[in-house]
């Protein structure tokens, strides 16, 4: 059947089989290998993605872990801690015994496993700079501190000067 047709017909059918086979390789072959490879190069984007989520999650957790050790060792360094006499002698560091007002103990909280121990203290006529040292030296201590309420206002006679009533309060683990 091929041999009665004519050169110019046998070669147009040559062509156009080369056109199919062409077509069905690009389509069964080419296509499908480069949407594949397409999906793929997605994945892995993505699960670039996700690998950098995960160690970022890891680094926060890290530093969470190392928080709580941190606050573990402050709350069990806290066992023998006087939070009165602390305070008292903080303050008399800070700014002048004259400027300690009062100090009144809070009544003492429980929870869960944690004793908590207040007291709240009234400073006169001291400078903001004092104000700053002495939160700087609670947030600093070896103990578990935690300032639970600030008020400041600032003098009539002497605007650069500050009345200051604090609460801090200490933790402790309950025996």
């Amino acid at each position: 059947m091929i041999s009665q047709l004519s050169q110019r017909d046998r070669i147009a059918l040559a062509a156009g089989g080369l056109v199919v086979l062409a077509t069905v390789l690009y389509l069964a072959v080419f296509e499908p290998y480069r949407e594949g490879t397409a999906r793929l190069d997605a994945q892995i984007a993505t699960r670039q993605r996700q690998l950098q989520e995960v160690q970022a999650m890891r680094q926060d957790y890290l530093q969470l872990q190392q928080r709580v050790a941190e606050a573990e060792k402050r709350l069990d360094s806290g066992q023998a801690f006087s939070l009165f006499s602390f305070v008292e002698g903080l303050t008399a560091e800070v700014a002048a015994k004259g400027n300690l007002v009062y100090m009144r103990p809070q009544p003492a909280g429980v929870q869960d496993d944690f004793k908590e121990e207040s007291v709240e203290i009234k400073l006169e006529k001291i400078r903001l700079d004092q104000v700053v040292n002495l939160l700087y030296r609670i947030d600093t201590a070896k103990a578990y501190l935690k300032v639970k309420n600030l008020r400041l206002k600032p003098r009539f006679d002497d605007r650069t000067e500050l009345d200051a009533v604090l609460t801090i309060s200490s933790f402790r683990r309950n025996a």
